[in-house]
């Protein structure tokens, strides 16, 4: 496999709202509205978003 082929599945907020397509601060945003996936705490200060749950929530968008 080569590193770019490599897509992490846990992901630090600014990768996940990079990976969503959009700010930091609005990826945030709407978690804290509840309306984007909320985040797993593996251990004390980590939070990590999972790329399967972005991507049910990406593809759900447009559902609504």
């Amino acid at each position: 496999m080569k590193t770019e082929d490599f897509k992490p599945r846990a992901m630090r907020a600014p990768m996940a709202a990079q990976y969503a397509g959009m700010s930091r601060s609005k990826f945030l945003d709407l978690v804290a509205k509840g309306q984007a996936p909320k985040p797993k705490k593996p251990s004390v200060g980590v939070t990590i978003w999972d790329r399967v749950d972005l991507d049910e929530w990406i593809d759900g968008m447009g559902a609504a």
